[in-house]
């Protein structure tokens, strides 16, 4: 009878339920788990399936009860995500950043509360749940917390200060945190250098979408967002640091090289015949009078130079269609 009595109230009130797993909004990013307790926390988010009709709030909550909405939030960090930015809402592409912490400056205690990110449709949608979800958060132990003692106001120890990090991207010096641009299938590389002298790591928060082999990262798609971080552990001298290097996923730049450079009159050459991406190369002389085509084969007519356009179709939306200018000196 319960049941009964709670889904009419459910369908006299307009609210449309739906569990987590039917949202299509996916979100990849972190960190999510072992977060400073005693200092809040920047996370890193990459939003894909979002919505195009309406905007997402993204907050830092205590977990609700199922198929309800959080009623102790972290109004002050909130975000208003959407596609559409003229109403002032941040744009939910691109990395996003939300400051989380332990919940004592707005009520709540994630050392004993479960707390993570909520994520709902915005006002122009009240009463549709079916963007909900939680997304836990973890958080590392607070000897304060733990023991519910106040933090001593001259500590014993002082803080070690946080190693340093100088990150180069393909040679590029580069700024954590501000969006980069990384292609399908064309690696980029960093290369770090610690204050500690302690070698740095790279860790992907998006390995899907963009893994990490030692310090080069790959695109496996061509659009997105990833989030890649420079991890120092640290030394007896100096704590351990972390910085973020978000990027924008693009289309691939499709080409083709060309080893033919000069054909003999007497000698047609065939030119490639396959992409960088393993395209099929069609070319078409802008020269006739110079040169011919049939295929990938080249005939010199005329001594001078044979303008060529090599074309190949792109592919699924990760790299470009080729539009190539190829220029061969035809000799005698």
């Amino acid at each position: 009878m319960k049941r009964l009595i709670s889904a009419a109230v459910a369908v006299a009130l307009g609210v449309v339920l739906a569990p987590q797993a039917l949202a299509t909004t996916s979100v990849q990013g972190g960190p999510l788990t072992g977060l400073p307790f005693d200092a809040p926390t920047k996370i890193h988010l990459a939003f894909a399936n979002y919505p195009m009709a309406h905007g997402l709030y993204v907050l830092e909550a205590v977990k609700p009860a199922t198929g309800a909405r959080p009623t102790m939030t972290n109004a002050a960090t909130q975000l208003w995500l959407s596609a559409d930015t003229s109403g002032g809402a941040t744009s939910i592409k691109g990395d996003v950043v939300l400051t989380v912490d332990n919940g004592h400056s707005w009520g709540a205690d994630c050392a004993h509360q479960e707390c993570g990110i909520f994520i709902r449709l915005d006002h122009t949608a009240t009463m549709d749940t079916s963007e909900d979800q939680f997304i836990p958060l973890t958080f590392a132990a607070s000897t304060a917390a733990a023991t519910g003692a106040a933090p001593s106001a001259t500590p014993t120890t002082a803080a070690l200060p946080a190693d340093t990090l100088a990150v180069t991207i393909n040679g590029v010096a580069a700024v954590a945190n501000v969006p980069g641009a990384i292609q399908y299938r064309t690696p980029v590389t960093f290369a770090v250098t610690t204050g500690s002298g302690v070698a740095a790591t790279l860790k992907s928060y998006t390995p899907d979408l963009c893994p990490v082999t030692g310090f080069t990262v790959d695109a496996l798609k061509g659009s997105g967002q990833c989030d890649i971080a420079v991890i120092a552990l640290g030394d007896a001298m100096h704590a351990a640091q972390t910085s973020h290097f978000p990027f924008i996923v693009g289309l691939g730049a499709q080409n083709v090289t060309e080893r033919v450079t000069k054909i003999s009159l007497k000698f047609p050459m065939n030119m490639a015949q396959a992409t960088n991406f393993g395209e099929a190369v069609s070319y078409k002389s802008s020269t006739p009078k110079i040169c011919s085509v049939k295929g990938a084969t080249v005939k010199g007519l005329k001594v001078g130079s044979c303008n060529l356009i090599a074309t190949a179709m792109g592919a699924n939306g990760d790299y470009t269609a080729l539009n190539q200018k190829v220029v061969v000196t035809i000799t005698k």
